[in-house]
């Protein structure tokens, strides 16, 4: 009997670790609602359970219902326009490509005909990802590089894909795990003031670490004008890398941090997207939306990114662009 016992306990362990290594498992578990989506109330709410901010993220759906453009777009984005916030039927073409900025992407295939791109980075990640001309996308080849392994060198690069927020999602994504997560968070709070590490709590408004914390990230870290022209000197041969390799033209389209918005009142804010936006040396085309922002709360209450105002004013910059470039 113990040893059927051990044999039990072994596979359920097994299989429970196998939840944190399995997306395809993940996603047809969220997709059956077997298990939910701990992200359901934004990934600040899901940092720091606090239940004032426990407000579901609405799906936005604003398709683009007017007639298409046959200018493709390629967006090279962030979490901000990610699969789940925005897809295809969004913008006004009928080709849309998009991938990761923040990774590489070899062998993208250029289709004919006219075409944009759309370098989107939130406000945080934009000093880093221009130190140097962004290239993340190599469109030279036009078509799929394959690299050519042997059997040895593929069995010695098998990795176990465990991802600990993946499966904890799956394991206490519940509304009764988060109602338990929620009591210790607040308890937290109340007892010693303190919440997670990852999150701040501001004029109540809930805040992502990053954005405030010193550090090349933070939108009060103070940035010498000697950087900002690297900055854009760096955009600069960015665009003239792209339209060289066949784009009609570039755009660049930094978002602002929710601190940046609501929080500028914690420090002296740099103001880094309106020092590059507003360069004189500036030879990319921007698609901006830090006045539209600043003019009005525009962010998720559980969440760092916008609600679906603030994207569709974003969208229909895009799309703008898209119909008038023909």
């Amino acid at each position: 009997m113990m040893k059927i016992l051990k044999y039990v306990t072994l596979i359920l362990f097994a299989f429970l670790w196998f939840l944190g290594c399995s997306k395809t498992v993940s996603k047809y578990a969220y997709d059956h609602h077997i298990v939910e989506d701990d992200y359901r109330y934004g990934d600040l709410y899901r940092m720091s359970n606090l239940g004032e901010f426990r407000e579901k993220v609405e799906k936005c759906d604003q398709n683009f219902t007017g007639k298409k453009s046959n200018v493709a777009l390629y967006l090279a984005g962030d979490s901000f326009t990610e699969d789940g916030r925005l897809a295809g039927d969004n913008f006004a073409t009928e080709t849309y490509l998009r991938g990761f900025v923040a990774e590489p992407n070899k062998g993208f295939a250029l289709k004919s005909g006219k075409k944009i791109l759309v370098i989107e980075t939130v406000e945080r990640h934009f000093r880093e990802r221009f130190q140097k001309p962004w290239k993340n996308w190599d469109v030279s080849t036009g078509k799929e590089i394959v690299s050519e392994q042997t059997l040895e060198d593929k069995l010695l690069g098998i990795k176990v894909p465990y991802n600990t927020q993946m499966h904890e999602s799956l394991l206490f994504g519940s509304d009764f795990m988060m109602k338990i997560r929620e009591f210790k968070a607040e308890l937290n709070l109340w007892l010693f003031g303190k919440t997670d590490e990852k999150v701040k709590l501001h004029n109540g408004h809930l805040l992502y670490y990053l954005d405030l914390n010193p550090g090349i990230s933070s939108c009060f870290d103070a940035i010498q004008e000697s950087e900002i022209e690297v900055m854009v000197k760096n955009v600069n041969l960015t665009y003239d890398y792209y339209k060289g390799l066949g784009f009609d033209e570039v755009y660049l389209s930094i978002i602002p941090n929710k601190a940046s918005i609501l929080a500028q009142d914690l420090g002296e804010y740099n103001h880094l997207i309106e020092r590059i936006e507003g360069n004189n040396n500036l030879k990319m085309p921007v698609i901006g939306v830090y006045q539209e922002l600043i003019k009005k709360n525009m962010y998720l209450k559980g969440d760092s990114h916008w609600d679906c105002e603030g994207q569709q004013i974003w969208v229909d910059k895009v799309n703008e662009k898209l119909l008038n470039i023909q």
